[in-house]
């Protein structure tokens, strides 16, 4: 996950300690990452340094994931956000966050689910879309 040699830059966002390392785990080794358990942290990093993309889970302490996404798409516009979740949400809720997110994620989530979307914003950075990915493949 690299474009023109730089890796891709990455932001973890959640209270769960196993979440965050298994995370950080998938990306150690192709990735620049860091974790943090709170949105408040999470928008203290941007706000101090640049990231490609943010897993960013639903439910935090404090300020909550939707919140935290809007002020990154405000602010931030070049981190794509991507929204974890393991809880039932109202089909509204639901909505808003596909509408407003990169990409919804539900827990419990595969590791190929987490390195498309890494792969899908590793190509937003460099201008690539899903179509010219794929026709490159022909």
């Amino acid at each position: 996950m690299k474009r023109d040699g730089t890796p891709l830059r990455v932001l973890i966002v959640d209270d769960e300690p196993l979440i965050r390392s298994g995370l950080y785990r998938i990306f150690e080794k192709s990735a620049e990452v860091k974790t943090v358990g709170s949105a408040e942290e999470a928008l203290a990093e941007i706000g101090a340094q640049h990231y490609d993309l943010c897993f960013l889970d639903f439910l935090l302490p404090g300020m909550t994931g939707l919140e935290a996404m809007k002020i990154i798409n405000d602010r931030y516009s070049n981190t794509k956000v991507a929204i974890m979740t393991g809880s039932h949400l109202e089909e509204d809720m639901r909505r808003e966050i596909e509408d407003n997110a990169f990409a919804f994620i539900e827990k419990p989530f595969e590791v190929s689910r987490i390195r498309e979307i890494a792969d899908r914003a590793d190509d937003a950075r460099s201008g690539k879309s899903h179509h010219e990915k794929i026709q490159g493949l022909n």
